[in-house]
């Protein structure tokens, strides 16, 4: 691999393969060599719009190239799982979209496919990288023992009338595992297991659409001390945003979660209101992050976004398998 760049092969044409294929081409030292679709012409016009020379409809092909040397995949979630572990076999550094998996034991193949060829896998979690959100995360300590906790991601989707039109988008299909809490909900678990951790119990509660998928729903993770409370939903714009208590002082982050607002924190008695975000686009931030952690071989980062990436699969599956109770 050329150590000035990290040449990337991209899996999907959908509207966040748009967004990170902008980001690519702002971040200094990662480029975009190849766009693999399972629709050829597809494929070549997406790669054509956003100036990147080469196409193909054979991922084997794609991972055979060896001007890739790492793979980023905004394929439906059903296909998350097949394709990262088919690049990590095949020797290539992985940034797959949210959600990384639906279960534990997927993120833990993961981990040794990637420890057998020397790479790493990333999930692609832009709020945990965005500078305000770090510096929300660095206050934390500072609340003293946390009481209570609340974070919601939610957002009317651009496919929802579509849906009600009886139509089947791709993020409106129980067949391609989407949903509220795979799709939205999953920014808000990684916020809380990145501040809090491993939560003791999971529990889910529901609103379903006719075909049986997830619009919205209430997600309750207990904590020793506290609950955080987790809203999420596809068919509503809700009040979205981080609130946390503690004993010493509390954190307000209004606003949308995918980018960390600038946030409110008044402790012990002193308030500041932070942004510390310079303008931009808000997938630089963690492309950059794990490039650099490609590039400088930064092994404790990757075992730390990995575990992360773990917990919050046993959330996800935890909490279906608790809300099937009720469904």
């Amino acid at each position: 691999m050329d150590q000035q760049t990290l040449n990337i092969g991209t899996v999907g044409t959908s509207a966040i393969m748009q967004q990170m294929q902008e980001a690519i081409r702002r971040t200094p030292g990662v480029a975009s060599r190849v766009v693999f679709s399972r629709d050829a012409e597809r494929g070549k016009a997406f790669a054509a719009a956003m100036g990147v020379q080469d196409s193909c409809c054979d991922y084997e092909e794609m991972l055979d190239r060896s001007d890739v040397d790492a793979v980023y995949i905004a394929s439906p979630n059903r296909f998350h799982a097949g394709q990262t572990l088919q690049a990590l076999r095949h020797g290539k550094h992985v940034i797959v979209e949210k959600p990384a998996a639906l279960s534990a034991a997927d993120v833990q193949s993961y981990i040794q496919a990637a420890r057998q060829k020397s790479v790493f896998f990333f999930e692609a979690i832009t709020t945990i990288h965005m500078p305000n959100y770090l510096c929300c995360k660095a206050l934390l300590p500072q609340l003293g023992t946390i009481r209570r906790a609340k974070i919601c991601h939610a957002r009317y989707s651009s496919k929802y009338d579509a849906y009600l039109r009886g139509e089947n988008p791709n993020i409106f299909n129980p067949e391609m595992q989407a949903g509220a809490l795979n799709d939205m909900g999953i920014y808000c678990i990684h916020v809380a297991v990145d501040l809090f951790g491993a939560p003791r119990k999971v529990s889910y509660q529901a609103e379903y659409g006719l075909n049986g998928i997830d619009l919205a729903g209430k997600l309750r993770l207990e904590y020793p001390t506290f609950i955080c409370e987790i809203e999420t939903a596809k068919n509503a714009d809700l009040q979205t945003g981080c609130w946390i208590e503690g004993e010493q002082g509390r954190i307000e982050a209004p606003g949308r979660l995918s980018v960390f607002p600038p946030f409110r924190a008044l402790i012990n008695g002193q308030e500041q209101v932070i942004d510390r975000q310079p303008e931009g686009e808000r997938m630089v931030f963690e492309l950059s992050r794990f490039r650099d952690a490609i590039f400088q071989r930064d092994e404790a980062f990757f075992m730390q976004m990995a575990s992360q990436s773990a917990i919050a699969a046993g959330i996800l599956e935890a909490a279906h398998a608790t809300d099937g109770l009720n469904h």
